[in-house]
């Protein structure tokens, strides 16, 4: 049964995503500040820091110790692995920057300012080879190609689609992206780049 939280400070941490994914390590199985540190890129400080909040709220329990020479390895899990947090004990700034995604929009910035070739020094305004109409630029570059980087910056003025349509898009859109979610811890051992996805569709505004 999923970890109802009551408590503010574990609500706040949990609805930080900089928090939250210090549990991560944790929610695994009994785990050290160290393993924190290597999977967060910390330092053995910083990692102590956030574990000690954790602690205080609620969120990890001890799970023994690693003995050796001198002080013994402390061993850490978490509570749970599944928690509700009742909005009201979200502090509304934490909420709007989870919910806009903030931490996430700013490294895609960053992404798109490294490998979008943008419209360049022309801009083209056409009707594709789906009857919509597409902004671009002149000689863009063949981004299937291997040598170009695996990027995608899509947006589209609108698909024209029945409700069913839309939902089986919806579908396969997310199939996609658990599909290939599934390989990444595998590949994250295996020291394989990350990727920023944004997946995105809405009912357009009438």
């Amino acid at each position: 049964m999923p970890f109802l939280v009551s408590d503010p400070l574990a609500a706040r941490l949990l609805a930080d995503a900089g928090m939250a994914v210090c549990l991560k390590p944790f929610m695994k199985g009994p785990a050290r500040v160290k393993d924190l540190a290597l999977a967060q890129g910390l330092s053995l400080q910083q990692a102590h820091y956030r574990v000690g909040l954790l602690l205080k709220a609620g969120l990890l329990e001890p799970a023994g110790v690693i003995p050796r020479r001198g002080r013994p390895v402390r061993l850490y899990r978490a509570v749970d692995t599944d928690f509700r947090i009742p909005r009201k004990l979200v502090p509304e700034r934490i909420l709007r920057t989870l919910e806009g995604a903030d931490a996430w929009q700013e490294e895609w910035e960053e992404a798109l300012h490294l490998h979008d070739p943008g419209y360049g020094p022309m801009l083209r305004v056409f009707l594709n080879g789906e009857g919509l109409l597409e902004f671009g630029g002149e000689g863009e570059p063949d981004i299937l190609a291997e040598g170009f980087p695996p990027f995608v910056n899509l947006w589209s003025a609108g698909l024209h689609l029945s409700r069913k349509e839309a939902k089986a898009f919806q579908r396969e859109l997310l199939f996609l992206y658990h599909r290939y979610a599934a390989l990444s811890p595998a590949r994250k051992a295996e020291g394989q780049p990350r990727y920023l996805v944004h997946l995105g569709l809405a009912p357009a505004p009438k």
